[in-house]
């Protein structure tokens, strides 16, 4: 689902607020110290071979879960994606509530409604931003040992730098219309 571009702005302004709050200055982006400063837990769990993560919301403290038989690079997006759902929905996201104690929310292959769409799209926008915040890609690029670098090249040379896979970084650099 492509989002409406005053959402991903809306967005990329709360990433970028929040980057700016925490001191972060450098790569790779600390995904779990970040979701732990806003008071979400961060664990492995055993997932099984078709969930990346889960958030769970108990009064109103959060765990995410994530999938340890998954890739590091895997495991940094869910955990930004699954933040993303923290800060962005955990207040109207009702329908997942699974009885009146916590909310559960798992990311699967599952068909999801219009509204879930939404989310899952906004929670990926939020990943992709804080993972690959746009001031430190435009950085990156600008360096002098990636300028002779070919377009495969250069995607592969910045997913190592910001510790996110090269299809991750390759849909960043579409989304913010960079290229060479």
């Amino acid at each position: 689902m492509v989002l409406n571009p005053s959402v991903y702005r809306k967005i990329e302004k709360q990433v970028s607020d929040l980057l700016k709050d925490e001191g972060i200055q450098s790569l790779p982006i600390p995904v779990e110290k970040i979701a732990r400063t806003k008071g979400v837990e961060v664990m492995p769990y055993d997932l099984g071979n078709e969930v990346s993560g889960v958030l769970v919301i108990t009064d109103k403290k959060g765990t995410i879960g994530f999938n340890p038989t998954q890739s590091k690079v895997r495991q940094r997006f869910t955990i930004a994606h699954e933040l993303g759902h923290y800060l962005l929905h955990s207040e109207s996201n009702k329908e997942l509530f699974v009885d009146k104690d916590f909310i559960v929310k798992f990311r699967s292959k599952k068909n999801y409604s219009p509204t879930e769409q939404r989310h899952e799209s906004e929670a990926n926008a939020f990943a992709a931003a804080l993972l690959m915040p746009k001031t430190f890609v435009l950085a990156e690029i600008a360096k002098q040992k990636f300028q002779s670098l070919s377009e495969s090249e250069l995607i592969e040379e910045l997913a190592k730098v910001f510790d996110v896979s090269v299809p991750a970084m390759t849909y960043r650099l579409s989304d913010l219309s960079i290229g060479r």
